[in-house]
């Protein structure tokens, strides 16, 4: 009898062992997959397709990716980069609410050891970056200032919405500009209208009211566009849209509208390129390949012209 019971405890203790074993061998294994930290300005259809870039590469390579919405608020944004580093992530996709005050995540993240692969809008400082990923928003900006030179080659008034916390809107607002000026276009406003289609709309109305004689308007990205066509629309006035993103909003449009339409043109990004090659940096850095410092995607037109080639929902 005493046999037996001592063969049931030993048999229990083995049991004990072996589970044990066990649970260190899956946290093991848990502290082992990759994790990538991915924070962006705010929720749109834009960084939703950046996402499904980066996520298609996390798969690839068995990893986790953490996202988190930067909700257009630099110290929330903050906060973000600070837990990342709790959790003690393997690289993070950075896309900064503000470049300006991205300085202070920046150095966090370098104290940390922890990689940064910068998307879409640049930081200030990219001696703190591993590197680079946007589409190239100086030659998106040319490429809308160049469509509005074909329909109106004599000149005119032109608005710009822009946003100047962001690097991105900076480069496209530049390029636009460069584009025009010298062939007789006058800019009579240019103001900043974020990235939402409420404030987009907004500012719209009072540029028409103050510029009854404008010509166009050149907004940032499709977001905020979409309220200035909903403005532009209502005033009844004959005044033409450009814009950058190729997004769906300016797709619907096109196809909606035609070549008629009030939204003329909108030179291309492809977030999803975007959000793979990001990913893709990530990894090579922290499998210790070589990664360039700035991967830029050329950009290319999309109007009602050519929206049958495109479609007119999904990004590309």
């Amino acid at each position: 009898m005493k046999r037996s019971i001592i063969t049931i405890i030993a048999a229990i203790f083995l049991l004990g062992i072996f589970n044990s074993c066990n649970s260190n061998s899956k946290t093991s294994e848990s502290e082992d997959v990759i994790k990538i930290g991915f924070t962006f300005h705010t929720t749109s259809s834009f960084f939703d397709a950046v996402q499904e870039g980066i996520e298609i590469v996390v798969e690839e390579n068995g990893a986790t990716l953490i996202s988190i919405d930067g909700k257009s608020d630099a110290n929330y944004q903050l906060g973000v980069i600070e837990d990342f580093i709790t959790q003690d992530v393997d690289a993070v996709i950075y896309t900064p609410v503000d470049a300006a005050a991205s300085k202070a995540a920046l150095e966090k993240l370098k104290e940390a050891g922890i990689p940064v692969i910068n998307v879409d809008s640049a930081v200030n400082d990219l001696n703190l970056i591993t590197s680079f990923v946007s589409t190239d928003n100086y030659s998106a900006g040319r490429l809308a200032g160049e469509e509005l030179l074909k329909n109106h080659p004599n000149g005119g008034t032109v608005a710009i919405l822009d946003y100047p916390e962001n690097d991105a809107a900076v480069q496209r607002a530049n390029g636009f500009t460069d584009a025009i000026k010298p062939h007789g276009f006058e800019v009579v406003a240019q103001l900043d209208a974020g990235v939402k289609p409420e404030t987009g709309m907004s500012v719209a109305e009072d540029i028409l009211q103050a510029h009854s004689d404008l010509t166009a308007m050149f907004v940032i990205c499709d977001d905020s566009a979409h309220g200035t066509y909903a403005a532009i629309k209502a005033s009844g006035m004959d005044v033409e849209l450009y814009s950058v993103n190729g997004g769906p909003e300016s797709k619907v449009a096109f196809k909606r509208d035609g070549t008629e339409g009030i939204w003329k043109a909108s030179p291309a990004q492809s977030p999803v390129t975007m959000g793979k090659l990001a990913a893709e940096a990530a990894f090579k850095y922290i499998n210790g390949e070589n990664v360039e410092k700035e991967y830029l995607i050329p950009s290319f037109v999309i109007s009602a012209e050519n929206i049958d080639e495109y479609g007119d929902a999904d990004w590309q």
